[in-house]
């Protein structure tokens, strides 16, 4: 093309030389935007991934933990990896865990129903039941947690319902042992008000042992995946009753739902998760809020098919105070809530000189809880900034 006409003014330029100047600047460019080594300092993001005990180390920086396998869904990894924690578990079966076997019977199912009466409450409310991990088999690991200890005090204080803690290591980060620490925090708050939180143990449990250890380690209730147990669901649900444990049935269909109730199940934990790939199925930005799938198609369907008189608990991608107040409106008792309160928890940029480091999950459970109206509330994010109904609970100590 004619250079003459670019710079007419100028010299000769020769075509040669303008195409190695615009190879060199698509390369300053491209290396403009290649990332950094390090974390970024006062990036806008309202999250930090990582805290400062943690940074310049190549382990804690590590995102992903072990790859799954390139030919299994996730659920299929997760089977085939506790198939193996099971036969440990037999062939050395932790202190007490035996003897727990050996006593099960129906004279310990449980008479009393803690989580239950916790997760039930009147109508127009909702509860709020944290969930402990700090990594998933999709993120890998994705904030910098608290100790168990701090987390269940926080979560007592914030007024949740109880305490869901993820004992799958590799998966989620936290063990039974965290499970038994956050139990004797809620202990010690025996005879108090509110009552203590009841501890239930999340993890894929496909055998008794696995019911016991966690009733040894001191949970109150465990989550049955009926994805994974499928027709095995109502043996492993009385096996749970006869340890003493109540149980929470994980459905991700309509099929699951009704092996669920067929099982006898009371509270049905209905996931916005695909098992295979562990994707959520109406995904959402915890930055942006860009819904991509309507959650009504998940959620919201399946909620209306829980048999009456038994209660209905929202997992997976609830992390907006007006989702809660929808799902509160449609009739579920109880939102589960991991990664948007531990990012909470971990949070350590305080937006102003008067807030606490741990304010923002705090504020967050006290929003999902608030009697809010979905025509007029705003998402959690206006509420941070004190705008609009859920602000005064968000905030937690600025009067409105």
């Amino acid at each position: 093309f004619p250079v003459r006409a670019v710079f007419p003014k100028g010299p000769m330029v020769c075509v040669r030389t303008l195409c190695l100047l615009l190879v060199l600047a698509a390369a300053a460019g491209t290396l403009a935007f290649l990332p950094m080594a390090g974390p970024r300092i006062g990036a806008p993001s309202p999250y930090r991934h990582f805290s400062a005990k943690s940074e310049g180390t190549a382990s804690s920086m590590r995102v992903s933990h072990r790859p799954l396998s390139l030919h299994m869904s996730v659920l299929e990894d997760m089977v085939a990896r506790k198939q193996k924690v099971i036969e440990e578990l037999k062939a050395n079966p932790p202190p007490g865990v035996a003897e727990r076997l050996e006593a099960m019977s129906e004279a310990n199912k449980p008479k009393k129903t803690p989580i239950f009466k916790a997760l039930k409450k009147p109508k127009g409310t909702i509860t709020v039941m944290p969930q402990m991990k700090f990594k998933t088999p999709k993120l890998g690991k994705f904030c910098e947690p608290p100790e168990a200890d701090i987390l269940s005090g926080h979560y007592y204080e914030a007024g949740a319902a109880a305490i869901a803690c993820s004992t799958d290591e590799e998966l989620f980060g936290f063990t039974l042992k965290d499970l038994k620490i956050a139990k004797s925090v809620q202990d010690k708050k025996k005879g108090e008000f509110p009552s203590p939180l009841p501890v239930l143990a999340y993890d894929v449990m496909l055998d008794p042992i696995q019911l016991a250890e966690a009733a040894e380690a001191g949970a109150q209730g465990v989550f049955l995946n009926v994805a994974a147990l499928g027709d095995r669901t109502k043996e492993m649900g009385e096996a749970a009753e006869n340890l003493g444990l109540e149980w929470i049935a994980e459905v991700h269909s309509e099929e699951e739902l009704q092996t669920a109730a067929d099982a006898g199940c009371t509270i049905f934990g209905i996931c916005n998760r695909n098992m295979e790939t562990y994707d959520l199925l109406s995904p959402v930005d915890s930055v942006l809020r860009d819904w991509t799938t309507p959650i009504e198609e998940t959620i919201f369907a399946l909620g209306d098919k829980v048999p009456a008189g038994c209660l209905k608990v929202a997992m997976g991608n609830v992390n907006e105070t007006l989702m809660a107040w929808k799902l509160r409106d449609a009739g579920y008792n109880c939102v589960m809530i991991g990664e948007t309160l531990m990012r909470g928890s971990e949070m350590r940029m305080a937006s102003g000189p008067y807030q606490s480091a741990y304010n923002e999950a705090k504020g967050l459970i006290k929003a999902f809880r608030s009697k809010g109206s979905v025509k007029y509330g705003p998402s959690s994010t206006a509420s941070f900034y004190g705008k609009g109904e859920g602000a005064k609970e968000t905030l937690g100590m600025l009067s409105m």
